[in-house]
């Protein structure tokens, strides 16, 4: 009778490992599952204005004497800012569909060329594509 009694306390200590295991092996799962559901959606850059203008000509004027553009978006965030070539623009916040932003310095649009103008989440590092932006002679 004691071999038996001895035999029935290992089954349940090993049952018991195992449903141990088992919720432990489930809750990880159910964690890495879950992790991953704050999946960034990228923001799409729709429209941008002005597209152009004339080298060392500001645009879209503010009262401070400041260039300015404004973009249509989708998925922007108030973690979202406008980025021209590769400086970042002070980036107003409107809402999902749209920002503004501050084109400075100066320099950005001193100089013919085509610039790039896309989108960056800093949270997530999700951008955007790209809309081009002409500086003429």
């Amino acid at each position: 009778m004691e071999r038996v009694k001895k035999g029935d306390k290992f089954l349940r200590e090993v049952g018991n490992m195992r449903s141990g295991k088992i919720c432990l092996m489930v809750l990880f799962l159910i964690f890495f599952l879950f992790a991953g559901c704050e999946k960034a959606i990228p923001p799409t850059l729709k429209e941008i204005g002005p597209t152009k203008t004339k080298a060392g000509q500001a645009f879209n004027v503010q009262p401070d004497g400041q260039a300015a553009m404004w973009l249509k978006t989708e998925n922007a965030t108030k973690t979202t800012v406008v980025v021209w070539g590769e400086t970042r623009l002070v980036t107003t916040f409107v809402d999902s569909k749209g920002l503004t932003a501050l084109v400075a310095p100066k320099e950005l649009y001193s100089k013919p060329g085509q610039f790039q103008v896309y989108l960056l989440d800093t949270k997530t590092g999700a951008k955007s594509n790209s809309l081009i932006f002409t500086v003429e002679e």
